[in-house]
């Protein structure tokens, strides 16, 4: 496969869903629209967040919220992390892993003393382990990188449909583990030829009409 450049969190997820998925997606650069009920509600929150960490007047905002996002916003906004000093809001990170980039756009990275928090809003599904999530490997190695000294540093994600946060403490055995699986997907992707991908029978993605031409 030719050069990706910077590896992201989704990329990993999509070709651990399907390999040649991620080659319509990334290698041939289709680009096929899917609909995702959630995408314009976690859209407005992520939004509103990033004004209100920097300290913009939401008012009006707050204002034309659908009751939906107003319950979402109002756990968010009234969450023991979110309150925590604003370090970096939306931010773009990238660092080099081995011989590969990786990169990762980050919600909200926040302090309390000199313990550090990734903050990672979710409005859809998620997992009650995040432990070995894409996103959590990739974007810990990330803070980790560009933070360098701190006492701990601790992924938060905010599950905001069933108000509850999932906490991931990062240590050195993590550190380890991270670099070495993401090291190995890179390597796997790199390699990958979609001549020698055998399609499964239930295949059914929204590339599975090109596929199956």
């Amino acid at each position: 496969m030719q050069d990706i450049g910077v590896f992201y969190p989704n990329m990993f997820h999509i070709f651990s869903e399907c390999p040649m998925k991620f080659y319509r997606k990334y290698a041939e650069q289709i680009s096929i629209p899917v609909l995702d009920k959630n995408f314009s509600v976690g859209k407005n929150i992520h939004a509103l967040a990033s004004y209100y960490l920097k300290g913009e007047n939401i008012n009006k905002f707050e204002n034309v919220l659908t009751l939906k996002e107003k319950e979402y916003w109002d756990y968010l906004k009234n969450n023991e992390y979110f309150n925590y000093e604003p370090i970096y809001i939306e931010k773009n990170i990238i660092r080099k892993l081995d011989k590969y980039w990786i990169g990762g756009r980050l919600d909200a990275l926040v302090k309390s003393g000199e313990n550090i928090y990734i903050l990672d809003y979710k409005t859809g599904k998620i997992q009650k382990d995040m432990t070995f999530d894409f996103q959590t490997m990739t974007y810990c190695l990330l803070c980790e990188d560009i933070m360098k000294e701190f006492n701990s540093l601790t992924f938060i994600y905010i599950d905001l449909k069933n108000k509850i946060d999932i906490k991931i403490e990062y240590n050195i055995n993590l550190k380890r583990e991270y670099e070495a699986l993401l090291i190995k997907l890179c390597d796997r992707i790199q390699k990958f030829e979609p001549k020698n991908f055998s399609f499964p029978n239930n295949c059914n993605c929204e590339y599975s009409r090109i596929c199956c031409i």
